[in-house]
């Protein structure tokens, strides 16, 4: 299947994946209101730093040595199986002891946290690992047919509850906290059924141990990085501003993700495609900078939308409390189209094992990021955490550019001057 073509499947079934996580994320908000589903997405922020810094992010090399096809896959399964259960053994140990002996809160009981925990974290940790190796296997439609039928067991179910005489509150974090694990455990099973991997039970051998751990462990500097780039601003915003500030501005961030799914989406087919060696790195370029001049047209339209409708919009869609978004979404989207644009070049420098590439820009991004926060977000609040996270985007995105233009002769103009070809080939994705 053609380059084209596999963006296609992949908007397609990834795209629709997607729909349904921002449905579900519309009825938790609308659900809880802004203070307390603040407070679930900031639980799921310091879960997913725990995701990153317990399992060393080794879906990554997992993902690296699949799609080069030098470690067999059946390994690398149940490779992934193994290395989630000792990450989640860790990781209960180390909050079960956390919360016996330093953690005194009145929030939730310990059982609970417990429970998020270990259902977030494992969750997550196995949708990495099968979907990365799906991925490799150029394989869009299985997993994400799966998810989106996982989350619309979620999005029926929500509505069902509220406003009835048997709310449940509880009954709704849990389940929403519950489904990450579900949905880890179905990738797993079908990956494993589909390759018949329980035919052959073994693991990477030494040799392949010890590649999976370098890669991974330089991956890690990146991935961690990365994270704070895109959420250290949260714990500015948690001390510095009231519980709703908290809960418009993570809706703020999240709809900036939201933003960034067409562009992972296409990272997920670059990727492979760069690390296998199947399209030439010159041809690579072209579709590269083809995509970038598509994304700056569809967020300069974009921005205009949101500036026309967006102070009437985000209260309507997420509920009344959620009436401080419009300023802060204005001021993050051009860093988010930073960001959308940096996604493709991450994939690509990634792809040809020049990760400290992605670390070094990450790295000058979050000093900007930083130092931005720590000056402007107490006294600006939530307006300065958009506006300073913008920037750092900008910066990350520039230096890589900088290294790729090194590489191709290629101009930041070019992301502005879209041409028919361009349209033409994005009508080449497009599945018939």
């Amino acid at each position: 299947m053609s380059f084209q073509k596999q963006i296609g499947q992949s908007l397609l079934w990834r795209g629709l994946y997607f729909v349904t996580v921002l449905v579900m994320n519309v009825f938790i908000s609308r659900y809880f209101q802004a203070g307390d589903a603040g407070w679930i997405f900031y639980l799921c922020n310091n879960f997913s730093l725990i995701v990153i810094l317990a399992g060393l992010t080794m879906e990554t090399s997992v993902n690296y040595y699949s799609a080069k096809q030098s470690i067999d896959d059946d390994r690398l399964a149940w490779f992934s199986l193994i290395w989630t259960v000792g990450v989640s053994i860790i990781v209960f140990t180390g909050l079960w002891f956390y919360f016996g002996r330093y953690k005194n809160t009145t929030v939730i009981t310990r059982s609970a946290y417990l429970f998020y925990a270990i259902c977030y974290i494992s969750g997550i940790q196995l949708t990495n690992f099968f979907s990365s190796l799906f991925y490799a296997n150029k394989n869009f439609f299985l997993p994400n047919f799966l998810m989106v039928i996982i989350n619309l067991i979620v999005i029926i179910f929500i509505p069902k509850q509220e406003g009835t005489e048997n709310t449940n509150t509880v009954l709704i974090i849990n389940l929403y906290f519950a489904f990450f694990m579900i949905t880890g455990l179905t990738l797993a099973a079908a990956f494993i059924i589909k390759k018949g991997s329980w035919k052959n039970i073994s693991l990477p051998v030494f040799k392949d141990m010890r590649l999976l751990v370098k890669y991974a462990v330089i991956a890690l500097a990146a991935n961690v990085i990365f994270f704070l780039v895109y959420r250290v601003d949260y714990w500015f915003v948690k001390k510095y501003c009231s519980p709703e500030a908290l809960g418009n501005y993570i809706q703020v961030s999240k709809l900036g993700q939201m933003l960034l799914i067409i562009p992972s989406i296409i990272s997920s087919v670059v990727f492979p495609h760069t690390a296998g060696g199947s399209t030439l790195l010159t041809e690579m370029k072209d579709n590269i900078m083809r995509i970038g001049r598509i994304t700056t047209l569809l967020f300069v339209m974009l921005i205009l939308v949101i500036a026309a409708s967006g102070m009437w919009l985000f209260p309507f869609v997420f509920g009344p409390t959620f009436q401080l978004m419009y300023y802060p979404f204005l001021l993050i989207l051009p860093g988010i189209w930073a960001l959308s644009n940096l996604y493709i070049l991450s994939a690509y420098f990634g792809g040809i094992n020049r990760v400290k590439v992605n670390v070094k820009g990450a790295g000058l991004g979050l000093l900007v990021i930083l130092a931005g926060d720590y000056f402007f977000i107490p006294r600006y609040g939530i307006l300065a955490a958009s506006l300073i996270s913008s920037i750092g985007y900008f910066v990350n995105f520039i230096y890589s550019f900088m290294l790729f233009k090194k590489e191709h002769p290629v101009s930041f103009t070019e992301y502005w001057t879209i041409n028919i070809k361009d349209l033409q080939w994005l009508k080449s994705i497009i599945p018939k």
